[in-house]
């Protein structure tokens, strides 16, 4: 805004015009063209008499007047004036600007920039020292009050950090330095953050406060871990519209571009804050293909998801009768297996003691009872290994079936046939999974049907860790927690000997969501310890904007701060620990900040008197009395004719 005393002009540039005004008077002042001027020996004869009306030969003095006057009335009107404005900022005195420069400002900071830079514009016409707080978790010791023009330079240079706005915890500390009387500009990011309020109340106790809120809403994109991995849109605006979550990932050209757009489910409102779940609905083949997902049109660290482990392939190793002869191997319960989960999972196949110094992230044992190395499992499972069984003739035969280690549930001996010869009723077919399963939305084959089981004690927890039951009501599928890991046992085989489940489509779908739900980031043997690994390196970071950069002038993190979340020296990204990649996002919970005591900017408002519609109605008046006066002009010259 252009002040020339009283008055103000928020377009100033439009004032230009007002130096066209003398040309247009000169140019009006030629119509009409001045007569031709011929020298004829007769009109001696005309010498001294008078026309009582005579033409002018330009236009009159008071009827260009009010030409201009129009024109400069609309001129001055397009500028914006207003009559008395109150100044920018918070008042007079010094300037101290505090600027949230966490991940929400991101999307609006070129006008952030903009609004500071013209309140250190008007300080430094005043001649009052200024002061700058970027709120980053990266400032230290006493605010310094300088000449506001010193600031320009930094904070032109300035981007927003890829973690949370950090104020210093001590906020007396911070301002031990301010002097009286503190003029306050808080450019917010329009999110509540740990310290804002007891900064709110140590600066409006020294001074006025203007807070500038965000021009648009703010947004946040986390994952939702369990059997079936979500993100979860969390915004503060309070639409039914929600932007789409893209999917970024390689094509099979290894050319990174948008594979797939998730559409969040409805809304749930809650404090000022609208949350949306976004099913990542996506084929496995094309899920671990995908290095990121982020808000359409939200160019925010908060609004992006890198994948890490926790999305892609896990390492199973598969362990059982394995029949390699060509007339055998459709015996095989591992052939099944191999072809259910090789498309979307790394198979290793060999011993038990084998598979375990691989450090598979999920182990499946077909049909094998009496496990000789069941300590050592146990301890894997304990740190959170997700152990899968099929049962089968041998175990049935087992004679110590009841005292079997590493179940969900207790099994009874001998089995159960429902579909033989001598048996009783007919194949039993599967029961629709329950909606809140780890089946749920899987749907169940008219044609799936199991022949023999081997059945579960009853016991009064047996119906919680059921997560697939027959027809008649007895368990296809128990699970059940072990430490950190999960137990699941499917009470027939992982071949077609006792079922046509394995040669189904369903078969394939239900191992992708157990194996889906197993841990990747374990520690990489049951003896390792945080302690032997206690950095976590970045391979890639993000920036306040959601770019990718590099990470090689960036410094090992410590596990213990790595835990905390982004934070300055451990911005969002994706970090390595020994054969771990992890992601470090920054999205996250989200609430709107209350601004108690203090002034709020709205970029919409202008304080002071609008003076544009009365100007442009002065315009309007002037041009209706030059139409007036024109046609008087004209009048009069028609009589002079007549």
């Amino acid at each position: 805004m252009l002040l020339l005393g009283p008055l103000g002009f928020l377009t100033p540039w439009i004032l230009i015009g007002l130096a066209a005004l003398p040309v247009l008077w000169l140019i009006l002042r030629a119509m009409p063209p001045t007569p031709k001027l011929v020298r004829f020996p007769g009109t001696r004869l005309l010498l001294g008499l008078r026309d009582p009306h005579p033409v002018a030969r330009h236009t009159p003095w008071w009827l260009l007047l009010l030409r201009v006057l129009a024109i400069g009335a609309l001129i001055l009107g397009a500028a914006g004036p207003v009559w008395k404005p109150s100044p920018e900022g918070a008042g007079q005195g010094p300037l101290l600007i505090v600027m949230d420069a966490g991940w929400a400002a991101a999307p609006d900071w070129p006008q952030r920039q903009a609004r500071v830079l013209r309140a250190l514009s008007r300080a430094e016409a005043e001649g009052q020292p200024a002061a700058m707080l970027i709120a980053d978790g990266r400032a230290e010791g006493a605010l310094p009050f300088q000449p506001a023009g010193e600031l320009a330079g930094p904070l032109r240079a300035l981007r927003p950090a890829a973690w949370e706005t950090r104020y210093p915890p001590d906020p007396e500390a911070a301002l031990a330095a301010a002097p009286s009387g503190l003029s306050v500009l808080w450019l917010s990011d329009g999110l509540d953050h740990p310290d804002q309020a007891k900064w709110l109340a140590a600066l409006t106790a020294r001074g006025n406060v203007t807070v500038v809120p965000p021009e648009g809403p703010r947004r946040a994109l986390e994952l939702v871990p369990g059997d079936q991995p979500a993100l979860r849109l969390r915004t503060t605006a309070s639409g039914a519209d929600a932007p789409d979550v893209l999917a970024i990932g390689v094509d099979p050209q290894g050319t990174p571009r948008e594979l797939a757009r998730l559409s969040p489910a409805d809304p749930v409102a809650e404090d000022g804050v609208t949350t949306r779940l976004v099913p990542i609905t996506l084929p496995s083949e094309l899920r671990n293909r995908i290095t990121r997902f982020e808000v359409e049109g939200n160019a925010s660290a908060g609004a992006v998801v890198l994948a890490d482990d926790s999305l892609r392939r896990r390492k199973v190793a598969l362990i059982g009768d394995d029949r390699a002869s060509e007339g055998q191997r459709l015996l095989s319960p591992l052939h099944y297996l191999r072809r259910a989960l090789a498309p979307t999972t790394d198979l290793i196949e060999g011993g038990l003691g084998d598979v375990l110094l691989a450090t598979p992230d999920v182990i499946v044992l077909a049909d094998q009872p009496g496990l000789g190395e069941a300590p050592a499992l146990r301890d894997w499972v304990e740190q959170g290994g997700l152990l899968i069984r099929f049962v089968g003739p041998r175990m049935a035969a087992s004679e110590r079936l009841s005292d079997e280690p590493l179940l969900p549930v207790r099994l009874r001996a001998g089995g159960r046939d429902v579909g033989g010869a001598l048996a009783w009723g007919e194949p039993r077919g599967i029961e629709p999974f329950a909606p809140d399963g780890p089946f749920a939305g899987l749907e169940v084959p008219g044609d799936a049907t199991v022949r023999a089981q081997l059945l579960a004690e009853p016991a009064p927890d047996l119906a919680s860790r059921t997560i697939a039951r027959l027809t008649d009501g007895t368990p296809l599928v128990t699970r059940a927690s072990l430490g950190q890991g999960q137990l699941v046992l499917f009470h027939t085989t992982a071949n077609a000997e006792w079922s046509n489940l394995a040669i189904s489509g369903l078969f394939v779908e239900m191992l992708d969501r157990l194996v889906r739900s197993a841990r990747v980031n374990r520690p990489a043997a049951p003896e390792t310890d945080q302690a032997e690994q206690p950095f976590w390196t970045p391979e890639l970071v993000l920036d306040g904007f959601g770019r990718v950069t590099e990470a090689e002038a960036s410094a090992p993190v410590a596990a213990a701060d790595f835990a905390r979340g982004p934070a300055p020296g451990a911005p969002a990204g994706l970090y390595r620990g020994g054969e771990r990649l992890k992601a470090l996002n920054a999205g996250g919970p989200i609430r709107p900040a209350n601004w108690h005591g203090a002034r709020i900017e709205r970029g919409t408002e202008t304080p002071g008197l609008a003076l544009r519609g009365w100007l442009i109605a002065l315009a309007a008046a002037l041009f209706a009395l030059d139409a007036l006066g024109s046609a008087w002009l004209a009048r009069g010259r028609q009589r002079a004719l007549a």
